[in-house]
């Protein structure tokens, strides 16, 4: 059952996201005509319009996450929503993976934009694909403190995990604030309202506790020579000549996952006892 609603959830915001993802398609050919007639005004016209897309379509992902969560449970749909052989918590679950999944291609779509976009303009002085890679690349290398490819791909990997789990936990406080503006004490309010106000009491609850654990100073570094636990710069596990490249904290993120699990079980619980339907 968790499988239909999550094909049915994936339909439903399609019609959302899919107009910005053709959008960006039709942007991407016309970029290739402009690049082959070599019109450089129109190429930086195009140009602009893509990143503008991109942006676009971060901003259209959170609308259709806050929709999804609110019409689709809370509003006119509701009713239909929660008659159906499932769990609340189960609906939720749905609609965090398809709001997660949605939230990892726009992401990925911003990076491959704008790897495209660098890719076009170099394409300019070279004069086939391997010497626009060897162009990127040099240009990368030369840059002051840029890694070994090993060690790049190492901390690209720590840092997607980072990102999903600061997405995961933006969705999870949402749909934990629409819940709570949606229960029958908080519908006096403006429903709207009610949610960013519930939303930015628990961003500075929680915030509080992210800024007293950046005073724990235990961190994930990527290194030259591997990955390992840093404490006052001080690389567990690792030779004192490593050269340390990234370091992302770590007693943060364990939180907020904690408070994930926790934010899912007590929006679950009160989708099973305390929402009002509209």
């Amino acid at each position: 059952m968790l499988g239909k609603l999550i094909k049915n959830e994936f339909k439903a915001t399609a019609h959302s996201m899919g107009p910005i993802y053709l959008s960006a398609l039709i942007t991407f050919c016309v970029m290739l005509i402009f690049f082959v007639i070599k019109n450089k005004p129109l190429m930086v016209i195009s140009s602009v319009a893509l990143a503008g897309i991109c942006i676009a379509a971060l901003i259209v992902t959170l609308i259709a996450i806050i929709g999804m969560f609110n019409k689709s449970l809370y509003g006119n749909q509701g009713y239909l929503s929660f008659t159906l052989p499932v769990s609340a918590r189960s609906l939720l679950g749905s609609k965090t993976i398809v709001s997660l999944c949605w939230v990892v291609i726009s992401f990925v779509f911003a990076i491959a934009v704008t790897c495209f976009i660098i890719f076009y303009w170099v394409a300019q002085t070279s004069e086939s694909v391997k010497g626009i890679i060897e162009t990127v690349y040099n240009a990368l290398q030369s840059m002051q403190g840029m890694p070994d490819s090993e060690t790049a791909i190492k901390s690209i990997i720590v840092i997607l995990v980072y990102v999903f789990i600061k997405a995961l936990f933006l969705i999870f406080k949402v749909s934990f604030s629409l819940t709570i503006a949606n229960t029958k004490f908080m519908q006096k309010m403006n429903t709207i309202l009610a949610a960013i106000l519930v939303y930015f009491g628990i961003y500075i609850v929680l915030q509080v506790v992210t800024v007293l654990s950046t005073y724990i100073p235990f961190y994930v570094a990527v290194a030259s020579k591997g990955i390992a636990l840093s404490i006052n710069d001080t690389l567990i596990g690792l030779p004192q000549d490593t050269k340390l490249f990234v370091s992302i904290p770590i007693v943060g993120p364990l939180f907020e996952i904690v408070v994930c699990g926790a934010l899912y079980a007590i929006t679950g619980n009160i989708m099973t006892k305390h929402v009002n339907i509209k």
